[in-house]
């Protein structure tokens, strides 16, 4: 259950940055109920699995520095793959996309 509440909690971090609502550390916090110290150790660990957090001090908020969101799903059905369409919208070379274990997919060499 553990496990769950983290990931929620890390949504609605997600919700905040995307809105750029989070307000400086101390606000941003507060609006999660957490300690300053264990906020910052969640962003830690977002920006290590790859979320572009950054803060921006003139607005006085985090945001992304890439378009993006968190994904709503760890798991999908095998046959709910992509199609060549929805894969031209990821990227101009859909045809050379390969899985990589850094990252989820890129352009094979």
């Amino acid at each position: 259950m553990a496990l769950l509440r983290y990931i929620k909690r890390m949504q609605f971090i997600d919700f905040l940055i995307r809105r750029k609502a989070t307000g400086n550390l101390e606000n941003f916090a507060s609006k999660n109920r957490q300690s300053k110290s264990s906020l910052m150790e969640v962003l830690k660990e977002m920006k290590e699995i790859g979320f572009p957090i950054k803060y921006n001090k003139s607005i006085g908020s985090y945001f992304y520095e890439l378009e993006g969101k968190m994904v709503s799903s760890f798991f999908q059905e095998v046959g709910t793959m992509m199609t060549r369409d929805e894969m031209k919208n990821v990227s101009s070379q859909a045809d050379n996309i390969c899985f990589s274990e850094t990252k989820i997919f890129e352009i094979c060499t």
